[in-house]
């Protein structure tokens, strides 16, 4: 039995994966829609130093679309998921949140 060999060209080929990425609505790891740094790593900037404690409680469990399963930005927010070590947020979908929810009281003190 005869091989045929082809050649396709270097642009055909790009084209047709970046028309599936966008079709796909895919994100290239630099774009910062894609940045998703750990809690820890934002809380002293966006939110004001608060205690890990002191947000899940005042804004996850009182905001729960903030929540990944419910199409929000915080990722395992208890920290506790099996396989995943830590909170993590999309960053960019963190902060437009923040901005539109001048309703947080940052002054608000845990329950004991």
């Amino acid at each position: 039995m005869a091989q045929i060999s082809m050649s396709i060209p270097d642009e055909q080929i790009n084209s047709a994966v970046m028309e599936v990425v966008r079709k796909l609505d895919l994100v290239p790891r630099e774009d910062l829609r894609a940045y998703c740094p750990p809690l820890d790593d934002v809380r002293k900037d966006y939110f004001r130093n608060h205690s890990k404690q002191w947000i899940r409680n005042l804004i996850f469990d009182r905001f729960p679309e903030t929540l990944d399963v419910n199409g929000g930005w915080a990722i395992n927010p208890s920290g506790r998921e099996p396989g995943m070590k830590g909170t993590y947020v999309k960053f960019e979908q963190m902060k437009k949140w923040l901005d539109e929810h001048d309703e947080i009281d940052w002054y608000e003190k845990l329950a004991r």
